[in-house]
């Protein structure tokens, strides 16, 4: 069985009921051949790029399944015949993405409680060292001092 992403494109004047029992048509087929349905993504009404069957808008859904290489088939020919369809188009991904599995309750969600472990001691910081000012006399040697390193690099 092979990994399938199959996105559609209806009209976008159908009924919300509609569009589910367009959708479960498809699903129908899936599952019928033996296919496993991994997601459903409805994104809903969006503008088309371009205008198809005179519509500028259309209702996308895509359809996330792994099935055996028939269904693909079986699925575009349903789907030729299908007035409520502007566009559709089947791919197999170069990878399987991960969805999200769906939301546990709340007592499956949360972990048995266990004892926190108990903060490492932080280090006393040790004491910086106070400056001290400094005398006449250490300050005249500094500028002496500073005055002969400028004198030997001129």
């Amino acid at each position: 069985m092979k990994f399938y992403e199959t996105g559609l494109i209806f009209v976008p004047q159908l009924d919300e009921s509609e569009f589910d029992n367009e959708i479960k048509k498809v699903t129908d087929i899936i599952e019928s051949n033996s296919g496993n349905i991994e997601k459903v993504d409805r994104w809903g009404i969006r503008r088309l790029a371009y205008e198809i069957k005179k519509k500028t808008q259309g209702y996308y859904t895509f359809i996330y399944y792994t099935s055996p290489t028939e269904v693909p088939g079986k699925i575009e020919t349903m789907l030729r015949i299908n007035e409520n369809c502007l566009r559709f188009m089947t791919i197999v991904p170069d990878y399987k993405p991960e969805f999200e599995k769906p939301e546990k309750s709340e007592r499956e969600e949360r972990p048995a409680p266990q004892a926190a472990p108990e903060p490492a001691p932080e280090p006393e910081p040790k004491p910086t060292p106070i400056p001290q000012p400094e005398t006449e006399e250490e300050a005249e040697k500094k500028e002496e001092e500073m005055k002969g390193d400028e004198e030997e690099n001129l």
